[in-house]
């Protein structure tokens, strides 16, 4: 008797504890997207920035509301960047998750696990590429792209480290 008593109020216990904590938010958007990036944003030159694929975002809060974490996981997503002037593009596919974690001092740690964006120019080969895991803090989970403090970064395959120059020479 008294074990099933046990039971029971354990079970109420963990009911009770379960209603406390949110279920998680989950927005799916069907993403796209043109933008045009002015001349000196990126390149030298104007450039064509077209985002295209399915972006999951999910939100997790505390007991209190206040946020505790996200994710964003994108599906057949596709980035391509165009010089209007001449119509030359690359384009990447981006794969693997982003998770940003509230921090107690009002910043976020940001993890991204996974391919971010490998760009191949036909003939020439991979002009720029970036896989692995990196993890740094950002000064607050809404502008969670800035770093502020690289804590880890590691991985495979990494072209170059300046960016607009591998993309700008690539579409230029």
């Amino acid at each position: 008797m008294r074990r099933l008593a046990f039971v029971i109020i354990a079970g109420l216990a963990l009911a009770a504890a379960a209603q406390a904590i949110a279920a998680p938010s989950v927005v799916i958007e069907e993403v796209d997207r043109t933008r045009t990036l002015a001349a000196g944003d990126l390149c030298d030159f104007d450039v064509v920035l077209h985002s295209e694929g399915t972006r999951r975002t999910t939100t997790y809060t505390n007991a209190d509301g206040s946020l505790d974490r996200f994710t964003i996981h994108l599906s057949h997503w596709k980035t391509t960047l165009t010089n209007p002037a001449t119509g030359a593009s690359i384009r990447t596919v981006l794969a693997g998750p982003v998770i940003v974690e509230a921090r107690d001092d009002g910043s976020a740690l940001v993890r991204i696990p996974g391919n971010d964006g490998l760009f191949v120019v036909k003939g020439q080969g991979p002009v720029y590429g970036d896989n692995g895991y990196l993890v740094y803090v950002a000064p607050d989970p809404v502008n969670w792209q800035q770093q502020i403090e690289v804590l880890h970064a590691s991985g495979g395959y990494r072209t170059t480290e300046d960016f607009a120059a591998a993309i700008c020479g690539a579409i230029g």
